[in-house]
């Protein structure tokens, strides 16, 4: 079941960020995003992720396992994202931002990269549009 695209209206975001209870792992990861670059999962792998990781994470938690009722993600202002069973002091920790070290150098590399590739085909795009007008 994918998540319904009306959780992504300016009215549902801006309910959900004054609250700072995030029905949906997308809309925090939205907010996480502006805050951080790269997470580590805060359990015993500490597996790295990268912004598409992490969307994609969401998107499958989202479709696939659905909050129950009282249930919420936070996000920090450093971009960690918890899950909260309803009292924010029982939060689960899922992601925290990643510290410096050259994996996360990496990663920010190639965002940068995937960032600058997806411009280029932007502006190739937009040229061509106004070429054939």
């Amino acid at each position: 079941m994918e998540p319904n695209m009306s959780i992504f209206s300016e009215e549902s975001m801006a309910a959900a960020i004054d609250s700072g209870q995030y029905t949906y792992m997308m809309q925090a990861v939205l907010v996480a995003v502006n805050l951080c670059k790269a997470w580590r999962a805060d359990d015993e792998t500490q597996e790295p992720y990268s912004v598409q990781q992490l969307a994609e994470y969401a998107r499958l938690c989202d479709s696939q396992a659905p909050l129950v009722e009282g249930q919420y993600y936070i996000v920090t202002r450093e971009g960690a994202i918890g899950l909260c069973p309803g009292q924010e002091w029982e939060t689960e920790w899922l992601f925290v931002p990643m510290e410096p070290c050259p994996l996360r150098d990496e990663m920010l590399r190639q965002l940068d990269a995937q960032i600058a590739a997806l411009n280029a085909e932007y502006q190739s795009m937009t040229t061509q549009t106004n070429g054939n007008v």
